[in-house]
């Protein structure tokens, strides 16, 4: 490593984030991208699905778990039956990006298409772009013709107020 190239602790605390936020990017985006390579997309996707399973939360209810959970924040863009459409913004997800510009947020899609299709009862799937460099948009589609369980059986857990 050259003197001027800076090493990833600094180039984190330059980017000026919560300092809360170190311990979970340096999980996140050093430590899990080393241990499954390639796999990174497939896993935390599927990471994501288990968690929505382990903390099922009410559709919009969404936003308040990603704050909470330290994911950035969350808006629903657009709303229909069959198609939802999120934008991920806040510090959270800029200092993600500013540090790696190919940052993962497959944790986040898995969570979001598991969350909807707990809630909605039709067979679910998520995927997600960057846009711009500070926005992720996640788009979450159900197969309304495939309905795969009963959502009055889900039981949500109510969140602590932040």
């Amino acid at each position: 490593m050259s003197k001027k190239e800076l090493n990833n602790y600094t180039k984190f605390f330059q980017t000026k984030p919560n300092p809360e936020f170190f311990g979970v990017a340096l999980l996140r985006d050093q430590l899990l991208k080393d241990i499954l390579n390639e796999d990174i997309h497939d896993i935390l996707y599927w990471a994501g699905k288990n968690l929505a399973l382990k903390f099922p939360v009410a559709t919009d209810a969404l936003p308040e778990f990603f704050q909470q959970a330290q994911f950035g924040s969350l808006a629903l863009i657009t709303n229909s039956e069959s198609k939802h459409v999120f934008t991920l913004t806040g510090s959270e997800v800029q200092t993600r990006l500013k540090l790696d510009k190919d940052a993962d947020f497959m944790l986040e899609t898995g969570f979001i298409a598991q969350t909807i299709q707990q809630n909605s009862g039709f067979e679910t799937e998520a995927e997600y772009k960057i846009k711009r460099k500070e926005t992720v948009e996640i788009t979450v589609i159900s197969d309304i013709s495939r309905q795969i369980l009963d959502p009055t059986t889900t039981n949500n857990i109510e969140l602590n107020p932040a």
